[in-house]
């Protein structure tokens, strides 16, 4: 197949053995590219992402991680390189994986499985190049969103991110990570986190509700409450002066009611203002461009614990 010109975009290459690692750069050869940083220990990478420009990150994952996936989320959360966007290719020898989950909420772009042919190592590239995923964040997970197009066309909060690898190979300066866009492209991210937390608050607080006839309620009421109460915290630290201040308002009222809760038993009238209390807050936190009902198709999707990261699992591993 044809590949697109990628002479002039630099790959940062790591695997642990020399002789893997060169079998790698032959086949990124054959596709096209010609400048390599190589590496066999993490901390060399580390300082290299910190260091020099970088379009494509191609990082071979062990049998037992040592690292790697650390490291992955480590960009991806700004505490490694100068580019969190920076697209991530990782390699693996295990076609079975014991902890696909860990490997899928690092938040690398895709996974390789060994031995791959030409073709297939082209067309990951090609795909990150002209077809990159756009990123979505939750309270649990921050990379691309690898979920069906119709879930994709139902969801108005996927973000499209810098890409150095296709502003390099396709001549497109508007995509590359200088430091305004991808300032701007995290503060979009914040918010829509902001937005899903919110979500996930409500459904806590409805399945809390929906359980007061559940005998088995009084003796997990208040592990439900610290989880409540953890997660309205977490959704505080997430404001900035650039949100509604009736966000952060609501936010501290929520708390105040589950404060409220603690030291009585479960009883109709407190649930019903949690979750409306809840209601509130996911309504006021909702995007501008989302419609102001409360019934909008991704919610559910949103709220429930693991609901994107198990469809991500699937779209990578199958």
């Amino acid at each position: 197949m044809q590949f697109s010109n990628y002479t002039d975009a630099t790959v940062l290459l790591f695997d642990r053995q020399r002789v893997v690692r060169k079998q790698t750069r032959s086949v990124l050869n054959v596709i096209g590219f010609k400048t390599f940083l190589e590496f066999q220990d993490l901390e060399s990478v580390r300082y290299a992402l910190c260091n020099q420009r970088v379009d494509v990150v191609v990082l071979t994952l062990d049998a037992v991680d040592c690292g790697v996936l650390g490291l992955v989320d480590d960009i991806r959360r700004q505490r490694c390189g100068v580019d969190p966007f920076v697209p991530i290719l990782l390699t693996t020898w295990e076609s079975k994986l014991r902890s696909v989950r860990t490997v899928i909420e690092s938040g690398a772009d895709d996974v390789l499985i060994y031995p791959f042919s030409t073709a297939q190592m082209g067309q990951r590239i090609e795909n990150l190049t002209r077809e990159r995923k756009p990123f979505v964040v939750t309270d649990a997970y921050f990379g691309p969103d690898r979920r069906s197009a119709s879930v994709l066309m139902a969801d108005p909060t996927s973000v499209t991110v810098p890409n150095a690898l296709a502003a390099q190979v396709l001549g497109r300066p508007d995509l590359a990570p200088n430091a305004a866009r991808i300032q701007a492209t995290l503060s979009e991210l914040r918010r829509l986190k902001v937005r899903n937390i919110a979500r996930r608050i409500w459904f806590l607080a409805d399945n809390l509700k929906q359980a007061l006839p559940d005998p088995s309620l009084p003796d997990r009421y208040e592990r439900e409450l610290v989880k409540l109460g953890k997660t309205i915290r977490g959704y505080k630290r997430l404001l900035t002066h650039e949100d509604a201040a009736d966000m952060a308002a609501l936010c501290d009222s929520l708390n105040g009611v589950v404060m409220g809760l603690f030291g009585r038993q479960p009883e109709a009238r407190g649930l019903e203002l949690l979750e409306q209390s809840a209601l509130a807050l996911r309504v006021a936190s909702r995007l501008d461009h989302e419609p102001c009902d409360t019934g909008d198709a991704i919610s559910d999707v949103v709220a429930k614990s693991g609901g994107i990261e198990n469809q991500l699992i699937q779209a990578v591993m199958g």
